[in-house]
This record gives C-alpha cells, sequence and structure tokens, in this order.
C-alpha cells in the first residue's frame, strides 16, 4: 500500500465514524472514554469538561492513545484504527474558530448547544457552559484490517498534521 493510499483510507475511516475512545493513564492506572470527535486533517475536535478524569490526566500527561472502530460480528470483518499522539486544549481565538466550524460542520446540532444557549433548557447550558474544545493529534497511526488477513495492519508515521515516510505493515 502506499503513503497516498494508506492516508486516504485512514481519513475515509475517520469520517466513516463518529466516537472515539481515548485512553490515558496516571500513576500506573490507566483510563479510557469515549467522545464524539470531528476531523481536520489528522486532527480529532471533542469536547470535554475540563474536570473530567481523562482531562484531569491530559493537563498532566497529554500523551494519549485512541482507536475508531466498527461494531463487527466477526473477526475477519475488523478494521479500525489504533493512535498514539497527544491531547491538548484548542487555544487561540483563530484556532477556535476553525475548531468549532469543524465541529458544527459534522454535527449540525451542536449548534444550538453552542451558539442559542437561551434555546436549549438550563441544565443542558449548563453543561456546555464547563465543556471545553480539545483537540487529538495523533504522531502513529495504525489501519487494522483483518479482512486483509489477521491482525495485518499498516503504520502511518504523522508529524506536523502531515503524512511522512513510507508506510510500514506491521
Amino acid at each position: 500500500m502506499t503513503r497516498d493510499e494508506l492516508e486516504k483510507t485512514v481519513l475515509e475511516f475517520m469520517d466513516g465514524f463518529t466516537t472515539m475512545t481515548l485512553a490515558c493513564a496516571r500513576g500506573g492506572r490507566p483510563w479510557a472514554a469515549a467522545v464524539y470527535y470531528a476531523r481536520s486533517g489528522f486532527d480529532l475536535f471533542f469536547f470535554s469538561s475540563p474536570d473530567s478524569r481523562h482531562a484531569d490526566i491530559f493537563a498532566e500527561n497529554p500523551t494519549a492513545a485512541a482507536t475508531i472502530h466498527g461494531d463487527y460480528t466477526g473477526w475477519r470483518e475488523i478494521k479500525g484504527l489504533q493512535m498514539e499522539g497527544t491531547v491538548a486544549p484548542v487555544k487561540g481565538a483563530v484556532a477556535l474558530t476553525r475548531a468549532l466550524a469543524t465541529y458544527v460542520k459534522r454535527y449540525p446540532f451542536a449548534k444550538e448547544f453552542l451558539f442559542d444557549p437561551k434555546g436549549i433548557s438550563g441544565r443542558i447550558a449548563k453543561k456546555m457552559a464547563k465543556v471545553a474544545l480539545y483537540v487529538f493529534r495523533p504522531e502513529k497511526i495504525l489501519y487494522v484490517d483483518n479482512e486483509a488477513g489477521f491482525g495485518t495492519r499498516w503504520m502511518l508515521e504523522v508529524k506536523d498534521g502531515r503524512a511522512e515516510g513510507d508506510p510500514v505493515r506491521v
């Protein structure tokens, strides 16, 4: 598989699903959380409470792992992404505007929560006022494709938001 083919496959896979599971650890104790995401390039934006366990951990240690996968009925069908990277809050007016536009484009229903708090219930508005926008930036992406053979994985390295080097079958 060429880098262009793998990059296209990975990005299409990201666009085909809505939820990723983020994993982190502190003090030798693992934690995972499922979040909706919206993609811009390889960057995956998500909302979370800064008081959540994973946000608290990422504030200390931004290193993260993430997976995106479907729900399959047999092991031969399994396809998914296994990723290593970092998580950070989205900062700065330009970056925040771009990230919000990306998120709202993917999830139009979020526009009501973000830009019309009077149009939603008070309870939901209070919760939305307490969330922040984060970005997961993968540095290594493994594309799993059991249809190509059990445990078949292709690795794509990402640096500064761009795929680089030749993909490696691992």
